[in-house]
């Protein structure tokens, strides 16, 4: 289970996530973030000792109508991040005074490996400014004839 400090609860946090930028998108969650405050004189990982990045998890009556179904996907979102956060592979969420993941359809399916691949890939291609990073393509680039 997450730490109490690295919860998200409120319903008004959850909006302000969700107006902020959207992170992240794949099959199976798509990612938002709230930003800390840029003008702030301490920096982002001063700030995370104080108030660590919260994290929050949507998932509707579309995914399953069974609240057992939507509560199995909430919980192994939660363990990935909990993990994460005790394995301490998560560079750049500091940077982020909330996080909200809402579940697609094919979470419910997935296996716990793709959710975790999915996940740190995710996290850890944010950059500083937001945008993720693409990943690098496994071919050579193609060059043309002289």
């Amino acid at each position: 289970m997450l730490p109490k400090s690295n919860r998200l609860k409120a319903k008004g946090e959850f909006k302000r996530t969700l107006s902020g930028k959207r992170l992240f998108g794949c099959p199976f969650f798509v990612l938002y973030g709230l930003e800390r405050n840029p003008i702030s004189p301490v920096p982002h990982a001063a700030q995370s000792v104080v108030h660590p990045t919260r994290v929050g998890f949507i998932v509707s009556k579309k995914i399953h109508k069974r609240a057992t179904k939507r509560n199995r996907i909430r919980r192994r979102l939660r363990e990935l991040v909990r993990h994460a956060l005790k394995q301490g592979t998560l560079p750049n969420v500091s940077q982020y005074r909330t996080l909200v993941f809402i579940a697609r359809p094919d979470a419910l399916g997935a296996k716990f490996t793709d959710l975790q691949f999915k996940m740190e890939r995710c996290l850890q291609g944010i950059r500083p400014s937001g945008k993720r990073v693409l990943p690098m393509s496994a071919s050579p680039p193609i060059e043309g004839n002289p």
